[in-house]
């Protein structure tokens, strides 16, 4: 496919490394739609040449669901052994803790058919956080998820494309993954004299836009670049697997821009996307 029409359209805004990846993430899900989708960044949008529609896209969104590698008793019960103080557990409930939390240490999670795509980024191959995980060490990853896909899924359902606007459609329903650097620019806890993480409050953010970043990250991931991170735009179509290389800026592309962004440090545990600059290209 090399036709530069694109059959998906829409905005975004490329210094906000949230909104990027959500544009990979839409890419990564169109791809496993339709084989051979292409995407590109052109101005304040981004295109994808496929065979489906985004209503098509978002409806088959609605057909799939995540899953967890730990049966639901098993979150259910590790989120109980978490939440008590470990001299409050059983010499028993103290080795049932250490177990489930081995196997939660490897878990994966999956986004269902028709998309059938395996999530594990957020932990390397022994277990430890990877550098882009955002959320405290007791947040069940699976929950944040599916509360996240379930509200996304009840919008679509009750109001189709028209009341579902791709990324800026908010929510303060749970909490969010922080991949939107939008969220960085509403405050912090030195500006408000109080940390909202700490204290279990919520605030309004975009759950389909975190969602599909979160997606997307499993296979675009940026460079790192001392303590920040870098990524890189394209303007002409490429297919996930070569836009995923080109990202990180393993492909050197004529047209491609690249930002850099770092890591905003919410609590000691938990971190946000800060918004990114440009540093090449223009």
């Amino acid at each position: 496919m090399s036709a530069r029409t694109p059959n998906i359209l829409v905005g975004v805004d490329v210094t906000n490394p949230g909104q990027f990846f959500a544009c990979c993430g839409l890419l990564e899900l169109a791809d496993r739609l339709w084989p051979g989708a292409e995407g590109w960044f052109e101005d304040s949008t981004f295109g994808i040449a496929c065979r489906g529609t985004l209503e098509e896209l978002l409806n088959q969104l609605t057909q799939s669901e995540i899953r967890s590698s730990l049966t639901s008793g098993e979150l259910e019960r590790l989120a109980s052994l978490l939440s008590k103080e470990k001299a409050a557990l059983s010499e028993t409930e103290q080795e049932e803790k250490v177990g489930l939390q081995e196997k939660w240490r490897m878990e994966r999670l999956c986004l269902t058919e028709p998309f059938n795509i395996w999530l594990g980024w957020w932990r390397d191959e022994s277990g430890e956080r990877t550098a882009l995980k955002t959320w405290a060490a007791k947040q069940l990853v699976a929950k944040m998820a599916n509360r996240m896909f379930s509200i996304v899924r009840g919008r679509i359902i009750a109001h189709g494309l028209e009341a579902c606007n791709l990324f800026f459609e908010s929510s303060d329903d749970s909490l969010p993954f922080n991949f939107d650097s939008d969220l960085c620019r509403t405050g912090n806890a030195r500006d408000a004299g109080f940390s909202a993480d700490t204290l279990g409050l919520k605030s309004s953010y975009r759950p389909l836009l975190e969602l599909l970043a979160f997606i997307a990250h499993q296979r675009f991931r940026p460079a790192p670049l001392g303590e920040r991170f870098t990524y890189y735009t394209w303007a002409e179509p490429l297919p996930p697997l070569i836009a995923a290389a080109c990202v990180p800026g393993l492909i050197s592309l004529t047209t491609r821009r690249g930002y850099a962004f770092g890591l905003f440090n919410r609590t000691k545990y938990m971190k946000a996307f800060l918004p990114a600059t440009l540093v090449s290209g223009t």
